[in-house]
């Protein structure tokens, strides 16, 4: 009847695949897998889509539809568990090639992870299955985290990592698939949470691998947490029967039986004997442990038959040295003496298989290692390339940008002498229009002259004696007002010289005033930096301190562990609080800058910025002269801004604070390896400061950034002279 019920359900889903533009594939029940006729159902349902969508036209959507056949197919196979064919590697393989040749990437990852697993799992080659894993990655990064495998591939490393014990990389990979996972939309709600219960579980394994056993049942137990939200009853099983495990190699039978009993109901629903057995075999080595004989011996008993009926060598070695406990205790030394011969033999035929897999995982991790070595290589000398192509752009960027300013600044000079010999040749213009009118005025009156000469010499002689008295008396007059007119010009010049020099005078008065508001600000700015930051020592500071007084006064030895960690979290926190309350004090006005000038408070300041975060800074001040005390408090406050913003927003390793010297020109240049940014989204409040500072002080600045290419501010400040104090305070 059951058999009729699944060929019946399989050709029902046959013909509605048929009957729809779209077939439909069903998603396969983990807690079935171990059932031969559900598998094989699943087998027939998906040979049949392949024939199906074979015969669609080809199209994006349809080249999905095909290898979504090949990808279920290869899914049916790694999970069949009492299937030992190699039809899953075929399946992947074909997957891999055909969607090679639709260029989808998607399909390609899915299909290595598939090969990937056959290699690692079923033929314990683990150099093959780290190079799956690394074409893999490679071919990830093309993928939007929504649809990328990344977090698969990390999980197969975190697997590589614990059997080359290189643990602190595994825990690393873990972690990296876990933060991945949420992210991928691709994933089923419920497959999500199972996956993220498994690698919460593979952590908890690395995390008892080194000794770390608080952690690892933390781990343990949130894994049980997960799966329960599921309705995956194998995976709530296992997470039962391993915290049980936990509990049992920790000598605490008590706690590790209740866990035993959940995970045996479990395997009893799922019908499963092996299951069962194994539950069976750890539940008699408990009892046996805690003096219950009666049930050492039941459950010892009936794992022992179900071990030796299946050929499991591992339920039957801790059944038979449960049953050998248990037998000694009641006083039956013939049934020991048998079940701890059986033991030892059991025991050698396990060691023989271990150190065959001893030799062969050193063979694996040897072969890893040379083929890790060689990625890394690979990778290594990309980088170089890469470096080498960005640092020939930006020579290239910097040659260009230099150029052009050289380029402007000779169009600025041509266009001013330009302007000039424009001035001068409409001044000169001017000139000789006014001669030409002068000349032409003279020769007026002269021609006027000789006309009444002509007249008067016609009148008679007798006029002309008193036309040449008129003449000298006129004459006279003009020379009168001549030197009338030159004594006025002359005191006209001396009035515009005395108030060329009242106006200079007021002018300086003017500098030197605003020079002392300037100062003054800056005091007043000093003063008030200085008070923020005693205010923040003495006040916030001190209540940190009395917060930490009163914290340690308590006795965490009488808390609940969960208790206990709160009390070491606070602990922690309060002194990073302080820390930072001291670190922001400094910083607010270090003593470094009003004493011994920028470039020793920028030597201070780098140097803690190396000392407690992960971006290496350097300082090149070797061209730096001491500024007045406004410009070196301004560039100071400026480094304070960036240097924050690369630790927060840039994702950088390094960062270069470097001041450069041209002629009557100070550069400060502040770059970083970062993400970089879009030059035209510097609108933020930091920026508008910087813009702010660099006005107070007369200077400019310039933003060169682009994506994954880090980002340069260069700030220039034109004369140095200005700048360079006469006498430093």
């Amino acid at each position: 009847m059951r058999s009729l019920a699944i060929w019946i359900l399989l050709f029902s889903h046959v013909g509605l695949c048929l009957a729809q533009t779209k077939p439909v594939l069903p998603d396969l029940n983990f807690d079935r897998r171990g059932n031969d006729h559900y598998m094989d159902s699943l087998r027939v349902i998906g040979h049949q889509y392949i024939r199906t969508t074979e015969q669609l036209p080809r199209s994006l959507r349809n080249d999905t539809i095909r290898l979504e056949g090949l990808r279920f197919m290869a899914i049916v196979f790694k999970q069949w568990r009492n299937n030992t064919s190699d039809s899953s590697l075929h399946y992947a393989t074909k997957l891999v090639t055909l969607a090679h040749s639709f260029y989808n990437s998607l399909y390609q990852v899915r299909g290595l992870m598939f090969e990937e697993y056959y290699y690692r799992v079923r033929k314990n080659d683990y150099p093959k299955a780290l190079q799956l894993n690394l074409q893999a990655s490679a071919l990830c990064a093309g993928l939007p985290k929504t649809s990328s495998p990344l977090w698969q591939v990390q999980m197969n490393m975190g697997d590589i990592y614990v059997m080359l014990r290189d643990y602190p990389k595994a825990l690393q990979s873990y972690q990296s698939s876990l933060a991945l996972l949420p992210q991928n939309t691709l994933v089923s709600k419920q497959n999500r949470k199972l996956l993220m219960a498994q690698v919460v579980m593979q952590i908890g394994e690395v995390y008892e691998r080194q000794q770390k056993f608080d952690a690892a049942r933390l781990q343990f137990e949130e894994s049980r947490r997960i799966n329960r939200e599921t309705s995956s009853l194998s995976n709530i099983v296992y997470a039962e029967e391993r915290l049980g495990d936990f509990y049992n190699t920790r000598h605490q039978p008590e706690k590790a039986i209740s866990y035993y009993e959940e995970s045996l109901i479990g395997w009893k629903q799922l019908n499963n004997p092996v299951g069962e057995a194994s539950v069976w075999a750890r539940l008699a080595e408990c009892y046996a442990q805690i003096k219950n004989v009666a049930l050492a011996i039941s459950y010892g008993e009936r794992a022992m038959a179900v071990a030796r009926r299946q050929e499991n060598l591992r339920i039957r070695q801790i059944a038979s040295q449960a049953l050998y406990h248990a037998y000694r205790a009641d006083g039956q030394p013939e049934k020991a003496l048998v079940h701890f011969e059986e033991f030892n033999m059991v025991k050698d035929s396990l060691n023989k298989q271990k150190r065959v897999e001893e030799t062969l995982a050193l063979q694996n991790e040897y072969a890893i290692r040379l083929v890790r070595d060689e990625a890394e290589k690979d990778k290594l000398l990309q980088q170089r390339e890469l470096m080498d192509v960005r640092r020939q752009a930006e020579i290239a960027r910097l040659r260009s940008e230099a150029e052009r300013e050289q380029i402007a600044g000779e169009n600025r000079m041509n266009q001013l002498r330009q302007r000039i010999e424009t001035e001068r040749l409409r001044a000169d213009s001017q000139r000789s229009r006014l001669e030409q009118r002068a000349r032409i005025e003279s020769l007026s009156h002269t021609i006027e002259q000789e006309s009444l000469m002509r007249l008067f010499l016609v009148c008679g002689l007798a006029m002309l004696l008193v036309f040449v008295a008129v003449y000298y008396r006129k004459n006279q007059f003009i020379n009168r007002q001549k030197q009338q007119i030159e004594g006025l010009n002359r005191g006209l010049e001396d009035k515009v010289a005395e108030r060329t020099v009242e106006l200079k005078l007021a002018n300086d008065q003017l500098r030197a005033k605003n020079r002392e508001i300037e100062e003054a600000l800056l005091r007043g700015q000093t003063l008030e930096r200085k008070r923020m930051a005693a205010d923040l020592h003495d006040s916030l500071g001190g209540l940190l301190a009395a917060i930490k007084v009163s914290l340690s006064a308590l006795n965490p030895t009488q808390l609940p562990e969960r208790e206990q960690q709160i009390y070491r979290n606070l602990l922690g926190m309060t002194k990073e609080a302080f820390a930072e309350v001291r670190y922001l004090s400094h910083n607010l006005q270090p003593d470094e800058l009003e004493k011994q000038g920028l470039s020793e408070a920028l030597i201070r300041l780098v140097y803690k910025l190396n000392l407690s975060q992960q971006v290496t800074f350097r300082l090149d001040n070797e061209q730096l002269p001491r500024l007045d005390k406004t410009t070196e408090f301004n560039l100071y406050s400026i480094c304070i801004e960036l240097c924050s913003n690369i630790l927060r927003h840039s994702e950088a390793t390094e960062a270069d604070i470097i001041f450069r010297c041209f002629a009557n020109e100070l550069n400060m240049i502040v770059k970083d390896n970062g993400c970089g940014m879009d030059p035209a989204d510097a609108t933020g409040m930091g920026l508008r400061n910087i813009q702010a500072r660099m006005d107070a002080i007369r200077g400019r600045y310039e933003v060169h950034s682009g994506v994954d290419e880090g980002t340069t501010f260069i700030f220039i400040l034109p004369t140095l002279s200005d700048r360079t104090p006469s006498l430093l305070n």
